[in-house]
């Protein structure tokens, strides 16, 4: 019985890969989903702390970010991330990454109902990472503490992350790198899982209202992908959004990305939809707020 329910509980994990917390290849905050999750070049909001620290140096003073994800199959993913700092003293910054399975009925070897028992699963991450900026260039990174949660079973890991970003002589190109994930093997009951080590490598190019962004996204665990999208501001608070994704997990219509982000006055509220197949649609919002830029700052967009 235990073996069955604990099969049921990876069936989420599984169908992102062959991987322990798998949850950490949920991308976060709306922003750069709906730009086909390529991130690595640009980054400059609380979610650098999963996607490229060193984009945590892009921070102007602080940004606090609430981002929630509305997954298929009932279940929620949730990141909540804070930066703060100064030019001189680089920028400090602190994320909580949450995926909760929700209300699962248990079932037998059979397949049958278990009357009166319902158990649920839980995976979350607390990273802080810091980032600075030397000149044109951006160094960056990240500690996290992984915890796993299903049913009675529970397991802890911890892993790091690393990036670079630089501000080209051309001007609106940028590029940047970063390693996430690395970390020791992790165990659950009898089951020995890696970690989802993943590398991007990209750039960005901005002209007048629009930007264009691409991420080379490779992985120990399946085939290498690409991640891109392309950013239009018709008016200064308003952008729009669109992105396609490739790799293992990606087929078709699954691949499309596509959102749209509002701001003013520091305050920013950002939403994206990317669908899954048969599984679903998935929608993201996020609510932020940034103070304004320090006069002394180096690395801006």
């Amino acid at each position: 019985m235990r073996q069955t329910l604990l099969l049921f509980l990876l069936v989420p994990a599984l169908l992102l890969a062959n991987t322990g917390v798998a949850f950490l290849k949920i991308p976060v905050g709306p922003r750069v989903v709906g730009l086909g999750e390529a991130a690595a070049a640009y980054i400059d909001d609380a979610s650098a702390l999963y996607y490229n620290p060193a984009g945590l140096a892009n921070v102007p003073s602080f940004d606090l970010l609430l981002s929630h994800n509305q997954w298929f199959l009932g279940m929620n993913h949730e990141y909540v991330a804070g930066v703060f700092g100064y030019e001189e003293l680089g920028k400090f910054g602190l994320a909580f990454d949450y995926w909760g399975s929700g209300s699962i009925q248990g079932v037998n070897i059979r397949g049958e109902t278990i009357p009166d028992y319902v158990f649920s699963a839980a995976d979350w991450s607390l990273a802080a990472g810091y980032g600075r900026s030397f000149g044109d260039f951006a160094f960056g990174f990240g500690l996290k503490f992984i915890h796993q949660q299903m049913e009675s079973l529970s397991s802890s890991a911890w892993a790091f992350d690393v990036g670079a970003m630089y501000k080209t002589p051309l001007e609106g190109l940028k590029v940047g790198g970063s390693v996430t994930n690395v970390g020791p093997m992790t165990q659950l009951y009898d089951e020995v899982y890696g970690l989802p080590v993943q590398g991007h490598v990209g750039w960005r190019y901005d002209y007048s209202i629009v930007g264009v962004t691409q991420d080379f996204v490779v992985s120990e665990s399946e085939k290498p992908g690409i991640a891109a999208g392309v950013e239009c501001k018709p008016v200064e608070f308003v952008a729009l959004r669109v992105g396609y994704r490739t790799g293992s997990d990606y087929a078709g219509f699954s691949g499309l990305r596509a959102g749209l982000g509002i701001s003013w006055q520091g305050i920013g509220v950002d939403y994206a939809f990317a669908p899954y197949g048969k599984l679903g649609m998935t929608h993201r919002i996020s609510l932020s707020y940034r103070g304004p830029a320090a006069t002394d700052e180096s690395f801006e967009e």
